[in-house]
């Protein structure tokens, strides 16, 4: 078995034209500092190519690359996730669900 760290992938799509921007982060409670979580962001919004940088509707994914947990949250439009605060509460929000089903995975004995 292997018990390697792969952590947490950290994407942006848009939804438009398909196209994807993705990171792996070892380390992914560094996501939680807001300042972290715009810097990602915005890393990944210049990966895109210009085409897929227009006021598309656009999806940010956070996967736990350990167990494939996997949670999305859709953007209406490329301006919010350029906007700060928005960026860094979509990240955190993300990684909390991620956390959320880890931890249900942990106390839940029983399978269900």
């Amino acid at each position: 078995m292997n018990s390697e760290n792969q952590g947490y992938a950290l994407a942006i799509t848009n939804n438009r034209t398909g196209q994807l921007s993705e990171n792996i982060f070892l380390k992914p409670m560094a996501l939680l500092i807001p300042e972290q979580a715009v810097n990602a962001v915005a890393a990944l919004l210049e990966t895109l190519a210009p085409a897929s940088r227009d006021e598309d509707e656009m999806m940010m994914t956070v996967t736990n690359k350990n167990n494939g947990v996997s949670v999305d949250k859709e953007f209406s439009r490329l301006s919010l996730l350029r906007d700060p605060v928005t960026a860094a509460d979509g990240v955190k929000d993300l990684i909390n669900i991620v956390r959320g089903y880890e931890s249900e995975e942990d106390a839940n004995v029983c399978g269900w």
